[in-house]
């Protein structure tokens, strides 16, 4: 069964389109879900076309200008863990994805996880939450070290991770910064709520 992570901050506020005539509400609710699956297919390409190409070479590590389809059919099937972040206070924009945290095994006990928020959310939470989020669930599934590699012009989600995991072990590797999150806390707050 499918679980429901929700947000206790304010989120980030999706403007109202001009034309609507209606008023973006003060705060909301951001809900990260793990409920992703095929009927969220347009959903995760709509954020793909709405993010930067800066945000996108970010999250890809290359410039993209179409979705990867071998990603796109592991999150959607499940073969990857995967959480989005959804629009849940605008009725014109109800249950449009804008972030996504996936995570893959590499090796026993160890996944890589990787963020990614669509330009118009960055700054406001929303990778913090979604990042908190995808290790939480790493852990309680057993893994023991999350993997994040990073672009080393990628200040904003190298000072999350920063805040998030001090204890990281970081190091340098093809050019890229790779950060190795020890788990083991995770797993016993899991342990704990069980």
């Amino acid at each position: 069964m499918a679980k429901t992570l929700i947000a206790s901050r304010p989120t980030p506020h999706l403007p109202a389109p001009a034309a609507s005539g209606t008023t973006a509400v003060d705060a909301g609710t951001c809900i990260i879900s793990s409920e992703i699956g095929t009927a969220d297919r347009q959903a995760v390409l709509d954020l793909f076309t709405r993010s930067s190409p800066d945000t996108r070479r970010e999250r890809f590590h290359g410039a993209l200008s179409v979705f990867p389809q071998r990603y796109l059919e592991e999150i959607l099937g499940g073969r990857q863990l995967a959480l989005v972040a959804r629009d849940t206070c605008h009725e014109e924009s109800r249950d449009k994805v804008f972030g996504l945290a996936s995570a893959a095994p590499i090796e026993p006990g160890i996944a890589e996880f990787a963020v990614w928020v669509e330009d118009a959310c960055q700054g406001r939470g929303v990778g913090s939450l979604l990042v908190r989020a995808i290790l939480r669930q790493l852990a309680e599934h057993g893994f023991r070290t999350a993997i994040g590699i990073m672009e080393p012009g990628n200040l904003a989600i190298r000072r999350l991770v920063s805040r998030i995991a001090p204890g990281a072990a970081t190091r340098s590797e093809d050019g890229m910064i790779v950060v190795s999150i020890p788990l083991k806390d995770l797993a016993a707050q899991a342990d704990a709520r069980s």
